[in-house]
This record gives C-alpha cells, sequence and structure tokens, in this order.
C-alpha cells in the first residue's frame, strides 16, 4: 500500500499562511501553536469571507457550530481542533502552554458516531513500509513508559508503599468530568452511569478495586461523572494529583469508558476493559463493551500509537516557540516537570541578597501554589512552622551550617543556586536581574570537589537518543558566535586593533574576580597575578593580553592586579571591550576558572585551563589540573547541550515565564540593541549604575539581612 500523505495533520508541511484561518473562539484565536502557523492571518468573526481560508472550531463544542455553518455557507474547508494526547506539563484548565494540537478535517477523535481523520489513518495507513515512523515510536513508547509522560504531567508520582503487598489483585476504575464530548460521542449513554464500578467489582471477585478521580475534578473546575459513593464500602477512592502512569503499572486491570488513560493503559501492557468507544477501542487491543461497525482492522500497539500520537498530532514547542517532534516534547515535558517538582511546596531561601527576591521567585513558579519564604536563621524559619516540611535553596557556596545540619538529620533536600552562563545585558555586580539561573541538587557547578547536577548531566546523558538536541545546540553555537554572546552583553562588539604580530601567537589571559566561588573552590589557591606570572613563564616570546574582570573593573568586586604590575608580563590591557572581541583575536585563552574559557571553546578557540572549572576534563581543553570523576570524552555539542540546554532555567525578559535558550537570546538582542543604541539609555543607565555603587558599597555589610 502507497503511503498516504494526506493522512497526517492537516497543519504540517502545508503553508497555510497566505490562505489563513477563520475562526469564531477567542481561544483559537490566541492559540500559540495556531499563531506560530499562521502568524497575523487569522480572522476572528469575519464579517464577510476571505478566499481559500481555513475555518477552525474546537472539537465538536457548541461554539464550533457557527463555524462550520460559516464554512458551509461559503463552501470552505473546515477542521475541528483539539489538543494533542501529550498536552502540557499543568492542566489545560490552569492554562498551561500546550505541546500539541490535532486539526481534523473529517470528524475528531473522539467521536465515534463518525469516521475522523484518525480513524482512517488507523484504518489505512500502512505503517509496515515506513520503518523510521515504527523506529521513531518504539522510541517514544519506551521514553513515555521511563519518564512516565501522559497527557498532563504536573503531578507527582504515585507513593511506593501506596498498594498494600497483600497478594490481591489490583482493580483501576477511571472516572471522567461529567459532560466531556468524549462521553457524549463515545457511545456511553447505552450504561448505567456507575456500571463500570460495578462491572469492575462483579468481574473481578477478591480483587482491591480502585476510582481514580480525574485531575480536573480535583483541581475543583468541573464535576465527576460517577459518584463513588455509591460503592463506599467495596471500593477506594484516589483523591489526590497523581501521575497516572506510576499509577496504573501497579494495577492489574483497567475499566474507562473513553479516557486517555485506558490508552496509557495499553502502552504498559495491562488488560483494559471499555464501556464506551475510545479511538484506541475496536482495534483488537481492548475488552469492548461496545460493538464498532467501521473498525475491522486488528493493529498492534506500536501500530495504534504511531498513528494516533505521531502522523495526527502536530508538535510544538512553547519554550523554544518553534515547531518539533514527539521525542522533543517528551524531553521537554521531563524537563519542565522536574522543574515543577522542585518548585512545589514551602521553599525557603538563604542568601539572597534583598535586590534579587523579585526575579528570584519568577524561577520558582509551580503549576499548584507554592510558598516562598526568604530568612536569614534556623531559628527564623522554625518559628514559621511549615506545615509538611520544606526544601531549602542556598545562594552559592554560602554557608548556613545549622540549617544545613537540621536538613541532613531531618532528611530535607537542599539546593545551590547560582546564575546561569548567559545571564543579561548588564552587570550582576550593578543590581540587574538575570534571565538564568542554576537549580543544583548535588553540589554546584563552581565546586569541582564534588559531583554536581551539570557533571552528572555530562557524565551520563544519553545525548544521542534526544532527537534534535544536537541540532539545537548547532544552532546556539552559530548564533553566540555570530552575536557574541556571553555571560555579561553590556560592551559593544568592536574588533580588537592590537599591532601587527611579530610573535607566534596572542595570548589572552583572562582576568577573575579575587573572592569568586569558582576561584575559591575550583582554582586551587592561583590568584589573577599568579596566572599572568606563570603564562609569561610558560610563553617568553608570546604577545599576551590581560583582560580583568568588568565586575573589578566596575569597582564591585575584588581581584584587581594593578596596571604597573601587569605590564611587566603583559603587553596590553584591554578594558573597554567585549570578552568576544578579545577571543576573536587571540589563539589561545588562559584561564583559572573563568566562563570566558567556555565562551572561547565555543568559538573554536585552544583553550588552557589552570583550575577545575566545569568545562574542563571532558577532553575539549588542555588542564593543569585533573578530575578523576569526569570520564567521558564530549563534543563540543554535547558540552553545550549539557551546559546551555539542560542545566539552567531561562526567563523571557518580556514575559517572564520559562523559555528556552534561543528565545531568551532573541530578547536579548531587541534589549541589547536598545541598549545601545539609545545615548538617553545609556545616560540613564550609567546614572543607575553609579548610584547603585554607592548605595550597595554603603550597605555592603548587611547586605543578606532581611
Amino acid at each position: 500500500m502507497k503511503e498516504d500523505n494526506t493522512t497526517t495533520n492537516l497543519l504540517s508541511g502545508q503553508n497555510f499562511q497566505a490562505k489563513g484561518l477563520i475562526t469564531f473562539s477567542r481561544g483559537i484565536a490566541k492559540h500559540e501553536i495556531l499563531r506560530n502557523i499562521f502568524g497575523d492571518h487569522i480572522s476572528l468573526r469575519p464579517k464577510k469571507c476571505i478566499k481559500d481560508a481555513l475555518v477552525a472550531g474546537w472539537g465538536n463544542k457548541p461554539k464550533a457550530r457557527a463555524a462550520r455553518v460559516f464554512a458551509r455557507k461559503h463552501n470552505l474547508a473546515y477542521v475541528a481542533l483539539e489538543d494533542g494526547f501529550i498536552r502540557s506539563v499543568g492542566l489545560g484548565v490552569d492554562d498551561s502552554p500546550p505541546f500539541s494540537l490535532v486539526a481534523d478535517d473529517l470528524g475528531i477523535y473522539y467521536d465515534a458516531t463518525q469516521a475522523s481523520r484518525l480513524e482512517k489513518i488507523l484504518s489505512e495507513y500502512n505503517f509496515n513500509t515506513n520503518r523510521a515512523l515504527m523506529e521513531t515510536a518504539e522510541k517514544a513508547i519506551r521514553l513515555i513508559d521511563r519518564y512516565k509522560i501522559s497527557k498532563y504531567n504536573a503531578a507527582p508520582e504515585l507513593s511506593p508503599d501506596f498498594f498494600p503487598d497483600n497478594g490481591r489483585k489490583k482493580v483501576l476504575v477511571i472516572a471522567q468530568t461529567s459532560g466531556d464530548m468524549s462521553l457524549a460521542y463515545g457511545c456511553t449513554k447505552i450504561f448505567p452511569p456507575n456500571q463500570l464500578i460495578k462491572a469492575a467489582i462483579t468481574e473481578n471477585p477478591g480483587a482491591d478495586v480502585y476510582v481514580k478521580i480525574h485531575p480536573d475534578v480535583l483541581a475543583g473546575k468541573k464535576k465527576s461523572d460517577i459518584d463513588p459513593g455509591c460503592f463506599k464500602t467495596k471500593i477506594k477512592t484516589i483523591t489526590h494529583a497523581v501521575n497516572p502512569l506510576s499509577l496504573m503499572e501497579n494495577v492489574d486491570k483497567v475499566y474507562t469508558k473513553t479516557s486517555q488513560m485506558g490508552f496509557e493503559a495499553l502502552l504498559l501492557g495491562k488488560l483494559v476493559v471499555c464501556f464506551g468507544m475510545p479511538f484506541y477501542a475496536g482495534w483488537g487491543l481492548t475488552d469492548d463493551r461496545v460493538p464498532h461497525p467501521r473498525r475491522n482492522r486488528k493493529l498492534s500497539f506500536k501500530h495504534l500509537f504511531a498513528g494516533a500520537c505521531i502522523l495526527y498530532p502536530l508538535y510544538f514547542n512553547p519554550f523554544t516557540r518553534k515547531k518539533t517532534d514527539i521525542i522533543d516534547t517528551i524531553y521537554t515535558i521531563k524537563k519542565y516537570r522536574d522543574i515543577n517538582l522542585v518548585n512545589r511546596g514551602n521553599l525557603v531561601f538563604f542568601g539572597f541578597t534583598w535586590w534579587k527576591r523579585n526575579s528570584i521567585k519568577k524561577f520558582f513558579k509551580a503549576y499548584d501554589k507554592n510558598q516562598i519564604h526568604f530568612c536569614s536563621s534556623l531559628e527564623q524559619t522554625l518559628k514559621k512552622k511549615l506545615n509538611g516540611g520544606f526544601k531549602i535553596f542556598i545562594w552559592g557556596k554560602l554557608k548556613f551550617k545549622a540549617v544545613q545540619k537540621y536538613a541532613q538529620l531531618n532528611n530535607i533536600p537542599v539546593f545551590r543556586v547560582e546564575d546561569g552562563f548567559i545571564r543579561s545585558v548588564a552587570l550582576g555586580s550593578d543590581l540587574n536581574c538575570g534571565y538564568s539561573l542554576v537549580v543544583d541538587s548535588r553540589g554546584l557547578y563552581i565546586d569541582p570537589s564534588r559531583e554536581s547536577d551539570l557533571e552528572h548531566i555530562l557524565n551520563t546523558y544519553d545525548f544521542e537518543n534526544h532527537t534534535g538536541l544536537f541540532k539545537r545546540a548547532d544552532t546556539i553555537i552559530a548564533r553566540i558566535r555570530k552575536s557574541g554572546f556571553s555571560k555579561y552583553n553590556h560592551l559593544p562588539h568592536k574588533k580588537l586593533e592590537i599591532p601587527d604580530k611579530k610573535n607566534d601567537k596572542c595570548i589572552l589571559v583572562v582576568g577573575q574576580v579575587g573572592d569568586d566561588a569558582s576561584i575559591r573552590f575550583g582554582g586551587y589557591g592561583m590568584t589573577n597575578s599568579d596566572l599572568i606570572t606563570t603564562v609569561r613563564k610558560n610563553n617568553p616570546s608570546d604577545y599576551i593580553v590581560y583582560k580583568p574582570h568588568p565586575d573589578v573593573l566596575a569597582g564591585n568586586r575584588a581581584g584587581a592586579v594593578p596596571d604597573a604590575f601587569v605590564y611587566k608580563y603583559c603587553n596590553r590591557i584591554v578594558k573597554n571591550r567585549s570578552i568576544d572581541s578579545c577571543i576573536e583575536y587571540a589563539d589561545e585563552i588562559h584561564t583559572i576558572t573563568s566562563l570566558c574559557g567556555f565562551d572561547a571553546l565555543l568559538r573554536s578557540k585552544k583553550v588552557i585551563t589552570y583550575g577545575m572549572p566545569f568545562y574542563a576534563g571532558w577532553g575539549l581543553t588542555e588542564d593543569r589540573r585533573i578530575c578523576k570523576r569526569r570520564i567521558r570524552q564530549l563534543s563540543l555539542r554535547e558540552l553545550v547541550a549539557g551546559a546551555l540546554l539542560i542545566y539552567p532555567r531561562y526567563l523571557h525578559p518580556e514575559t517572564g515565564e520559562f523559555c528556552e535558550l534561543g528565545a531568551l537570546l532573541d530578547a536579548l538582542e531587541k534589549e541589547q540593541q536598545r541598549y545601545f543604541s539609545s545615548a538617553t539609555h545609556r545616560l540613564s543607565q550609567n546614572f543607575r549604575d553609579w548610584t547603585i555603587r554607592k548605595v550597595r558599597r554603603a550597605i555592603e555589610g548587611c547586605r543578606d539581612l532581611i
């Protein structure tokens, strides 16, 4: 059978921007995926017909009738839209941004009373001729099982001791929301409301029967379709939010009407009984209590999954703001779900200066409500009497001995927090808030004495299987090279003018903040002066350029080396050029632990390290120190993927919401253009920085007080 590309999602692979989209729904008009596809060519309730436009409504909802009538009247193509089966991290009713969308020109997948585009795919597509599709399906199924990815993904995994170890069979009944469209159109009305629970009890004598309440019901947004109270003595009700796959992997059999959890139960190899006709029923995989005349093909689950989760939906990454695929969607949802799980509950912060606090809160938003407390001591924290325990977050490597000891004795998780590697346009020491942050559960990237989350990622992450990650890493490398971005981006890129080199090579020596944590923990006692003299001793005839740290030049931090001393060993001091300008000219970069060494690697320069920065020890740098834990030889794209794409959190400067690095770079470019192009802006910024330095020095001794 010849593959039929027309059976895939209508919005993928075709350019509808010239045609435009007509809708009568404000929600559809604002939908981020559709805005990405159609741009400004979306018309809300137009008064006249737009030639060759596509008309869209949401599923079979009554509000979609106006769109259907308009399409028929003007002889335009109509598509029914719905969320895909892997939707988001948080709940849709809480406006969590979607990752997937289906557009169906025949019906909609949950309406079993008529054919849908998905049903056509499952009935006709020749899966066996598309090897790449089946390999992707197999890989996605494996990842979904491993990472427990569902339609919504904010709920925690089931506690290991939830189910008693009594040897009895475990049966799960899945409740849905009252009025759900899949119930109305899924042939469920022929059964009494509680027939599902009754059948689960009578057909499984001696089994433990559990009823799972829908998350929208638990969130107080909707009502349940069944009433477990009628069977109080015979069942147990699960009324707390829990990851669906972690729940179902512990049961033997699942009863449902039309819930997507039945599809996920099939993915886990469970027996599934359907008292309705969901999209996954009728293909020989489920125990169906409703016959279906059109579905007469027997499918494997892999075929069912390929049709429903790869061919039918369109995927979009709301954090990169670009189209994507199912594999990237799974990895991205896992990343932000893990962030959300860290952000849940009572969070107590230590060592965070007053000016950081408002911006820090944005990095710790959770899909369910959390509480954030800034404290200066353990006593202050205990007075708050936080119910249900708490998590501790400490800035950098600051020592709070009493807090750390209490956490260890009471098994309280402790996280270390630091700026990310691409932070902002202006300096952090001038009290400018950053747009990136790292939250580390093991240690911190600046301290090589123990493993950090970043080191763990670089040592163990399965880069090869994360399809699209290398492509994103390559794109980031190219963008940084082109734009000259680094941690701080307050200096314009101007070519470094140096007399014609008569020397063998030009060496850039990078100065650092003298009391910086990366120097204290990873510098092994070396100072800026030591670095300068060592480099000259080992390179007697080369042209050496010294670049002081911008915070030191601004007078905000320690580590200044007198110019007279520098000129004894170096040919030049560069103060008013960006680090990118200096790296561009140099042949080699010598550093103790500076992030500039990482910047130089991104620009394909030779880097020699004298301490143990996070990017050393992976075979990309020439190192004077050795870290025996770092056992992997990495490519540059793997290092970039781990350090810039996986490890940090990023906030979008305009929205204040989480984003990926590519979206942040877009925003930073705009911010940098304003920073450099406006004389008024520069004057006001310089005055602001000068004022802040005065205030900063005045309160330096009490900067961590509440």
